[in-house]
């Protein structure tokens, strides 16, 4: 697949694409991952000045992937400038373009989306998509994503009114923000998407949603179990056809309870915003790697790859599909487990097993003993978005007690750093109906979870 079949991509030349391979055998599915490999590498050398100096000394034919040194988000958002394929685009530009709230949703520089990450290792990312990435990944997530929807489904939905409540965090140009503000913009009249902010107070969100009557509801897992025991206490009246997820691990026990609360069929992801539709699932409940569009390799801590059935310590993925910012041989901090053996569902995709994030719900206490349920998402969008915050966690250590540990970046008071976070905090329970809160300072610097090795951020640690 060339370069001008991607500039030229429309919805219907992906839709044809994506559907060839649907019942495909492995090794054909392979041949275009080879091909598109080789097409990426080579515009990647001739356009991005990161990528001509990092493969100046590999041979003009890669013969494998593993010749080709991986790069982390660090490294790349140190050399920005030098890494995207397009020169218009700066950090300086982007930067700004991001720090705009009037401006989610809409295009930088009138052509490409541009997303954040939270920054969870320590290092933000900024991320951009011209429009036949985007295009692909959004066939690639419509067509295999809803895998699991029944046509029965799909007329509810029609039925219903076709709405689509995006619950997510509002406070900055993150992928579900951005991507709902983006079709709500498209066409503000008809209603069909809206984002519900996790920042409201519950109730308030509990209430908009009631006035919205959402036919597909979509978030993290731990927001969609707090909104399932509103629906179980009677104070939430909504009936969605499906509950889409993503971004954190989906427990067994929470599926069932979504499932059996809400009546709803549930689909879950795997994705993130370097490349949404890594992943889809099957009716068998199992995840398939879009292997067609993303090279997914799991590695240890060399990065040698480790054999199927085995847990990585990392993985690196290849978006086949942008070639504005190339992400080849990107390392994502994830523990996974790949299968060679074929899933019962017959599909030609690999499945994988993703360990996924475990940050806890918070339930503190208010002054007269209510008990008010606190999002980590929440409160993780909070702490990153304060200057000078590298990593963090919040630790409930009592029903009215939180206990921070801070690391800052080089250059930053602590304690001017540590203020900061505990006002913003504060300032947020407040909204919440808690300001009997006590916020005390860890003299311990965030650790890692002994088994993931990853840093929880939000946990609960009186009662375990």
């Amino acid at each position: 697949m060339g370069m001008t079949y991607m500039e030229n991509i429309s919805p219907l030349k992906a839709v044809t694409d994506i559907w060839k391979v649907k019942r495909g055998k492995p090794e054909d599915i392979l041949s275009r991952q080879l091909s598109r490999l080789t097409d990426l590498i080579s515009f990647a050398r001739s356009n991005s000045q990161y990528y001509a100096q990092k493969y100046s000394e590999l041979p003009e034919r890669i013969s494998s992937i593993q010749q080709i040194p991986p790069v982390t988000k660090s490294e790349l958002m140190d050399h920005f400038n030098d890494w995207v394929t397009d020169p218009e685009i700066t950090i300086e530009g982007v930067k700004e373009f991001v720090s705009n709230m009037s401006l989610v949703g809409h295009l930088y520089l009138g052509r490409y989306m541009v997303s954040t990450t939270s920054g969870s290792t320590g290092v933000p990312g900024i991320f951009i998509q011209d429009k036949a990435s985007d295009t692909i990944m959004k066939t690639l997530m419509a067509i295999r994503g809803t895998t699991k929807l029944k046509w029965s489904d799909i007329l509810k939905v029609a039925a219903k009114g076709g709405r689509n409540a995006a619950v997510c965090s509002t406070a900055g140009h993150f992928t579900a923000f951005s991507t709902a503000e983006r079709l709500r913009l498209r066409n503000p009249s008809n209603g069909k998407i809206r984002a519900f902010s996790i920042q409201f107070p519950l109730s308030t969100l509990v209430k908009e949603l009631n006035e919205y009557q959402p036919a597909l509801i979509g978030g993290y897992a731990t927001a969609m179990e707090i909104l399932a025991e509103e629906q179980k206490a009677g104070r939430l009246h909504i009936q969605p056809v499906a509950i889409l997820l993503g971004g954190e691990k989906l427990y067994p026990n929470v599926r069932a309870k979504l499932e059996s609360v809400f009546q709803a069929r549930v689909l879950d992801l795997y994705g993130g915003t370097e490349a949404t539709a890594m992943t889809f699932e099957c009716e068998e409940g199992q995840f398939h790697v879009n292997t067609d569009w993303i090279i997914f390799e799991p590695v240890d801590e060399f990065y040698q790859p480790v054999p199927s059935g085995k847990q990585s310590h990392s993985v690196l993925i290849t978006n086949l599909a942008n070639r504005i910012q190339p992400l080849i041989r990107y390392e994502l901090t994830d523990r996974v487990t790949m299968f060679s053996e074929p899933c019962k569902c017959g599909r030609p995709f690999p499945v994988v097993q993703v360990e996924g994030r475990t940050d806890d719900i918070l339930k503190f206490s208010t002054s007269n003993g209510q008990i008010v349920h606190i999002l980590p998402l929440a409160l993780k969008t909070i702490v990153e978005e304060i200057l000078g915050v590298r990593r963090f966690q919040l630790i409930q250590t009592a029903p009215d007690k939180l206990t921070v540990r801070l690391e800052v970046d080089e250059g930053n008071l602590r304690d001017q750093v540590w203020e900061n976070v505990r006002e913003a905090l504060l300032d947020y329970f407040a909204t919440q109906g808690l300001t009997n809160l006590s916020i005390e300072k860890s003299e311990e610097l965030p650790q890692r979870h002994l088994k993931s090795g990853k840093y929880q951020h939000v946990l609960i640690d009186y009662l375990k």
